[in-house]
């Protein structure tokens, strides 16, 4: 019998079609594209939904350390802290006259632990403008020359020379150490819309109870006085661009400085006095500083450690309490 060649079974036309698909693979009809168009969004928003109720329990669980924080060193800070801002309010009113207490001749303030704070006048017209203020005060030249601490860079007219010293304690650390319980930093957490957001406050609330928090309960708890400098503007203090007179413009120029110091432990003002101090600098030897910034340094120092001198003159003569008028000298 004759051997018969097979061919594809079925009708030609099916076994072309079958071969075709075979080549092209599966092919997705559009059923099946919605299907899977709508798993990927029905995916996405549940993720979503999830990630944003994860946030919000972090946001909450944050919060409430925040509250715990606040119930134990809030204690302490919040009262301290709205005294300190009761005494700024009423210095930066119209200056009453000089005014020294008995007390302040015989005061162990210069070598006691304190808060030191120094801004314009204008900056403590309000809560708001001195919690702002504050953020930027350093510790400059009058400290390191009317106190006793050691203090070598304030010494060298560094405007923050003192930034970290202990004595006396620099306000706007005190502001930095506890704005993890300011209104403020609750509202920015509740306000967080990622969680690399919210990861940098909860490293900043780490950081606070691990390392600032500490201090601040130690150098709050064992404050003795609050020393306060007050800076009036002048026109001569204006920077040459034309800008916002600042304290680092301010102090290279004589102008009037109210200087008050407040007994925390008594609750009283020792003394206020308004004095303008201002010296000549005067390079001597063989290498001139031509530096801008190292005769800025040296000028700030000058003027600072002379406002320092006059006031420690004013308390070394004063033999009463009893107010007068002052004038700038």
């Amino acid at each position: 019998m004759a051997n018969l060649k097979k061919g594809p079974r079925g009708l030609p036309a099916v076994a072309r079609a079958r071969e075709d698909r075979a080549r092209r693979g599966p092919r997705w009809t559009t059923r099946a594209g919605l299907v899977a168009a709508g798993a990927v969004v029905v995916s996405f928003v549940a993720h979503t939904i999830v990630s944003g109720w994860e946030l919000q329990a972090d946001k909450r669980s944050l919060l409430a350390k925040r509250r715990a924080i606040s119930a134990t060193l809030g204690a302490q800070w919040f009262p301290l802290r709205d005294r300190l801002e009761a005494h700024i309010l009423d210095a930066a009113r119209d200056f009453p006259g000089d005014r020294i207490a008995p007390e302040a001749r015989l005061s162990a303030f210069r070598t006691e632990p304190g808060v030191y704070l120094r801004m314009l006048v204008a900056d403590g017209a309000s809560v708001e403008s001195i919690r702002r203020g504050s953020a930027d005060a350093k510790k400059d030249g009058f400290a390191a020359c009317l106190l006793r601490e050691p203090n070598e860079r304030g010494l060298r007219g560094e405007l923050d020379g003192g930034a970290f010293a202990e004595q006396p304690w620099n306000l706007g650390q005190a502001y930095a150490a506890t704005r993890i319980l300011s209104d403020r930093w609750a509202r920015d957490v509740e306000e967080a819309d990622d969680e690399m957001r919210l990861r940098v406050f909860s490293e900043q609330y780490d950081k606070a109870v691990r390392e600032e928090i500490p201090l601040a309960i130690d150098l709050v708890t064992r404050a003795q006085f609050f020393l306060l400098v007050l800076d009036e503007e002048v026109p001569e203090g204006a920077p040459s661009d034309g800008g916002r007179v600042t304290e680092e413009t301010l102090q290279l120029v004589a102008h009037p400085a109210r200087v008050t110091l407040f007994d925390l432990k008594a609750d009283k003002e020792l003394f206020r006095l308004r004095r303008s101090g201002g010296a000549l600098v005067i390079s001597a030897g063989e290498r001139l500083v031509t530096d801008p910034e190292t005769r800025d340094a040296m000028q700030r120092q000058a003027n600072n450690c002379s406002l320092a001198g006059l006031i420690d003159s004013a308390i070394a003569a004063s033999g009463g309490s009893t107010p007068h008028r002052s004038t700038p000298r």
